[in-house]
């Protein structure tokens, strides 16, 4: 199963202020039909995000991810978002073995830094595409908890100039 980081980050690395806000990417004045979002979220079937990205998600009051099946990685109780096709998960490896079963082929992990760094810890994130923009937040979420970007070992990376941010294609090796 492809498994794909898909996110931003600020220049020194952090994916949400550390109140889990990131209205900033709104300040950035960035089109989102540059990032590719589009073309990535149809060629997804599913998504992964953890129990902080699901509650900053949650506090928006609707939905926006469709009827594609969603793993949410809690030890806690949480209340479905109407529209949402959710299932409650403890771990990364959890997420797989259940989307493998539905024959699943690409899933989106969502977020966040923590839920990432476990896909990563367990050797099953298999694509990160990363979206850096011109900002520096200096404090908050990390792309990866106990981790750096440049310490990963990488099968292929591409950099791509787009208008107002750079964009990184990285395979991981499995």
């Amino acid at each position: 199963m492809k498994i794909t980081y898909y996110v931003a980050k600020s220049l020194d690395g952090f994916i949400a202020r550390e109140n889990g806000d990131v209205s900033w990417l709104d300040d950035l004045n960035i089109n989102m039909a540059d990032t590719g979002y589009d073309d990535f979220f149809s060629s997804i079937d599913c998504l992964a995000m953890g129990r902080n990205t699901y509650d900053f998600v949650f506090n928006f009051g609707s939905w926006p991810y469709g009827d594609k099946p969603t793993w949410i990685c809690t030890n806690r109780k949480l209340k479905p978002l109407e529209g949402a096709n959710l299932k409650i998960v403890k771990s990364a490896i959890d997420v797989v073995k259940e989307a493998e079963s539905y024959r699943l082929k690409h899933l989106w992990l969502v977020g966040g830094g923590e839920l990432a760094f476990s896909f990563l810890e367990k050797n099953l994130l298999t694509h990160l595409s990363i979206s850096e923009m011109p900002i520096k937040l200096k404090a908050g979420i990390p792309l990866f908890a106990n981790h750096k970007l440049e310490n990963l070992s990488t099968e292929k990376t591409e950099i791509f100039q787009k208008k107002g941010f750079k964009q990184m294609e990285i395979i991981l090796p499995v």
